[in-house]
């Protein structure tokens, strides 16, 4: 009931308010209230727009990160770029199903305490560490299996495994890449 009345009040005094204005323009109340709305919408979709650009920046950002890891660890960063594509979407997460893979590529708790400490990265669990920490345990495969592919299922499953004993989830992972641009 107070909100009734609240708004029973505010009604009035807005259209006494646009009726006032009008007596010092030159304009109705009907076009001050067409102009005072359209600048609220205006500013809203500039608001929606400038939020919109942030979060372009800020996976633009992680990519520029990651990028720079692959570059100093000697990893393709468009093979990265497809992993972190397929295992989250780019999306900082953790797993929900149970699981303990975490971060932008997934990373499992043992393979991301493991190449922390083989990095001696500090700072704990921060989006740089997974990044770090996934790029070069998947150039740790790389050395390992000798091919981009191998490394890659390795990075997903533990181990390299032969291809027709995989699954159809792991074929379906593994068939989104196409290997010619990374293994000779």
């Amino acid at each position: 009931m107070k909100i009734f009345k609240s708004s029973f009040l505010v009604f009035p005094i807005i259209l006494i308010s646009f009726l006032g204005l009008s007596l010092f323009t030159e304009k109705s109340p009907s076009e001050i209230s067409v102009n005072t709305f359209g600048k609220i919408a205006e500013s809203e979709e500039t608001e929606s727009k400038s939020i919109a650009v942030e979060k372009v920046e800020v996976s633009k950002s992680v990519f520029e990160v990651a990028d720079s890891i692959c570059l100093e660890a000697g990893v393709p960063f468009e093979l990265v770029k497809e992993i972190g594509d397929n295992e989250s979407g780019w999306r900082y997460i953790k797993n929900t199903n149970g699981g303990t893979d975490n971060g932008d590529l997934q990373v499992i708790d043992a393979t991301y305490w493991y190449m922390y400490d083989k990095l001696d990265l500090v700072g704990g669990k921060t989006r740089r560490n997974y990044l770090k920490v996934g790029i070069y345990f998947l150039k740790d495969m790389h050395n390992r299996y000798g091919s981009w592919r191998k490394a890659r299922f390795a990075y997903g499953r533990g181990k390299w495994r032969n291809e027709s004993t995989w699954t159809a989830l792991e074929h379906r992972f593994m068939g989104k890449i196409d290997w010619s641009k990374y293994d000779n």
